[in-house]
Formats: C-alpha cells, structure tokens, sequence
C-alpha cells in the first residue's frame, strides 16, 4: 500500500473507533435521565438516591481526568483506551445484573473510570494525527459524531424500554464496548511514522507531566474558560443527564417517552450546534464573542427554566434546545484552550477543563435531588413547583459561567505561546480535505 495511502486509512481508520469509544462515554452519561423510572422502580431508589447514583461517574470520571491524561502521555492512546474500554464493558454489565443500590453504584464507578481515558485519547489523537489549522472543527466535528451516543440514550433508548428491560439494554452495551476495546486494538495507532508507538508511548516522564500540571493549574487564563464552560457544559450535562425527563413526567404527567423526546432533540441541537460553532468561530478568526453569547444563552434558559409559565409544547420545547445549544460553545472552549497554553501541555488544559465541567455535573445531579427532596411534601412524585426551586442551582452556575466568559481572553485562533509549543514537520494540511 503507497505510503499516502495507508497514512489515510490508519488516520481515518483509528479515528473511526475512537470516536465510537468516544459515543458509548455519552451514551452511559445520559442514559440514567431515560431509564430513571424504571431504575427508581426496581431499586427502591428515591430522588436523592437516584442523583448519587446518576453522579457517582461523573465524580469517578472527574477524579480520573488529570491521572487519565498522564496515562495517556505516558503509554500512548492504544492500549489506554483499550484498557479503558474494558472496565467500562465491566461496568456496563455490573449495573446490568444490579439488584440492590449499592451493586448499582460499580456500574457507574466503572464505566466513570473506564471513559476517563477515552476523551483525552480521542483529543490527543486529533492534535496527532490532524493539520491544527482546523482544530476547532475538527473538534467540532467529533463532538457532533460523539453526541450520537446521547441522543441514542434518549428517545431511542425509552422506545426500547417497551420491548425489552433496561438491564437487557446496560447488558447489550456491555457487549459493545467490549468489542470496542478489541476494535482499538487493531485499528488505532499512537502517531503516524514507523516509530511513533515507542516515541510517543514513552517518551514523557511522570515529574515532567506533573509539572505541566502544576504550570497549567497556575496560568491564570485559563481559569475564565473553565468556569464559563460549567455554566454551559456543567449544567446541561447534569439536566439532561438525569433531571430532564423527571420534570416533565413528574411536573407536567408526560409519559416517559414523551419527556424523552425533549432531552433527545435538545442533545442533538448540542451535537450539531457543535460543529457548526466550531466552524464559524474559525471562520471568524475569534474566539470570545462566541463564549459570551453561549454563556448568555444558557443563563437565559436556565432563568426561564426556572421562573417563565411554560408548558411542554413549543415554549418547553424552546427552551430545552435553548440550553442544549449553548452547551455547544464546549467547542469553542475546547480551542480557546488549547491556545492559551504551550502545546506540550495542552492536553493537560483540556483534562482540567473537562474535571471541571464533569465535577460540576457531579455536584449538581445530587443536590438538584436533594432539592426537589426537601421541598416536595406529601406522597407521590414530587410537583413543578419542587422542580423550578431545583432550577435555581443551574441559574447560579450559568451566571459565574457568564462572568468567566466575559472575562476571557480571545486568542484570535492562534497559539498565544507558539515559541514554547511543539513542532511537527510534514504534518498534514488540512484533516477536513484529506
């Protein structure tokens, strides 16, 4: 095979079952909002108890970001997600055979765990294997793939629940990311080049990684970015992870296949709004204009969320693409990143980033529980009223989040610190036209 050619299909080859890996993360992430009844039901779980299990991967996946990423510095993206995609298949089938709250919580702890890797792999293996002059959509455009994997854990997931339980779905899924794992093994490679595998597998140090931690910790630009993107990111995750669906069941009496259909559609508007923030803010050749407005948007949205009449229907509808859109600004931020820090550590910016909105989600699942818990008095689900005082939690998020953004750095898409980040020669021109 010529050598141009065998580049193409070891490039395109491997990012194909990352990005698979990389849809099954959001997959196991939002699924607990479509099968929250029928979990509730079987394990006796009340709504605080639901949103601890909801968040126990979201706190294992936080924790893990930073160590994850030394992982994949250190070994490479091949046998990190490899790894990685065999405890999720461990944790998937965990939850599957759970018959009691604590069995119930290893699925989510592993399947935390497991993913862990996945996101800093697939981001290392497009600053690899792809031309950096399109970062932002190249990301983008992983993003939109990647978040089919939510929008497959909604209203496709609920259609499911009426021909099958949902321990048989946890168990089919199981089953995925195990052949996913066996996947990566034979089409992913570290780098392009005959000896990237040993070059890039073990080239970094564990007391150099560390200390692009702690100069990634202490670069104060970056501290903007990060909250804006919980007040966008954190929140969405949180919501339509868990809570979307309860407040439209519980507070408006949807079926569960109805309420679904709102957080299914809200995730694609998350999906496509992605790629397509991506494209335009290379296009633009700016960076921060597109932070505020989504930060914007989503404090909007939670505040109507929280405080506006609206009903299911065209106003409810609205307001939940409103939301899922401004997630999409993680593109943005994403880039914004890794340009404001030298390229040798901007996968480390990115993992801190991500703990951030992960850890956010984590915090926010619970507590909205906790919320809805204290506030509803009485037997039977809890009411609106429970749900628009919940609603207040993303509402304060969004707006240290708006302030985050406001405060940013635009990078006009360049690399603030290009005399301190890593070259590489013959890199690739443009990913999207190859």
């Amino acid at each position: 095979m010529p050598a141009d050619r065998r580049f193409r299909f070891l490039r395109w080859s491997g990012y194909t079952v990352l990005v698979a890996c990389f849809l099954s993360g959001f997959f196991y992430r939002f699924a607990p909002a479509t099968f929250a009844q029928s979990v509730s039901a079987a394990l006796g779980a009340s709504a605080a108890q639901l949103g601890v299990l909801a968040a126990w991967h979201f706190w294992v996946y936080t924790a893990a970001q930073i160590p994850a990423g030394l992982l994949v510095d250190r070994w490479g993206t091949r046998l990190c997600v490899t790894a990685g995609s065999l405890v999720t298949a461990l944790g998937a089938g965990a939850q599957a055979t759970a018959h009691s709250l604590f069995q119930a919580s290893a699925g989510p702890v592993l399947t935390g765990l497991g993913l862990s890797v996945v996101f800093v792999g697939v981001m290392k293996n497009n600053a690899v294997w792809f031309s950096a002059r399109h970062y932002g959509a190249v990301t983008g455009l992983t993003m939109l793939l990647a978040n089919a994997g939510s929008v497959l854990a909604g209203s496709p997931s609920a259609l499911l629940l009426h021909h099958m339980s949902w321990r048989t779905v946890y168990g089919s899924a199981a089953a995925i990311s195990f052949l996913l794992a066996m996947s990566v093994l034979l089409f992913v490679r570290n780098g392009p080049g005959p000896q990237a595998e040993l070059a890039r597998a073990g080239a970094g140090r564990t007391e150099s990684a560390w200390h692009g931690v702690r100069d990634t910790l202490r670069n104060r630009k970056l501290w903007p970015v990060f909250w804006c993107t919980i007040g966008t990111n954190g929140t969405f995750y949180a919501f339509s992870g868990l809570w979307g669906v309860p407040v439209l069941t519980d507070g408006f009496h949807l079926s569960n296949a109805q309420a679904t259909v709102y957080t299914t559609l809200a995730l694609a508007c998350y999906g496509i709004g992605s790629f397509v923030i991506g494209l335009v803010s290379d296009r633009l050749g700016r960076r921060k204009p597109l932070l505020v407005v989504s930060s914007f948007a989503a404090l909007a949205g939670w505040l109507l969320l929280a405080l506006a009449p609206w009903r299911p229907g065209w106003s409810g509808l609205a307001l939940y693409l409103l939301v899922g859109l401004a997630a999409s600004q993680v593109t943005v931020s994403f880039a914004t990143l890794k340009e404001l820090v030298p390229g040798k550590v901007a996968a480390t910016a990115l993992a801190v980033a991500n703990t951030g909105v992960f850890g956010a989600s984590a915090v926010i699942q619970p507590l909205f529980g906790w919320i809805v818990d204290l506030t509803h008095h009485g037997p039977g689900p809890a009411g609106l009223h429970s749900y628009r005082i919940a609603l207040l939690l993303p509402v304060v998020f969004g707006a240290v989040g708006l302030i985050g953004a406001l405060r940013a750095t635009e990078t006009w898409c360049r690399n603030t610190e290009p005399d301190r980040a890593p070259s590489r020669a013959g890199e690739p021109a443009d990913p999207l036209k190859s």
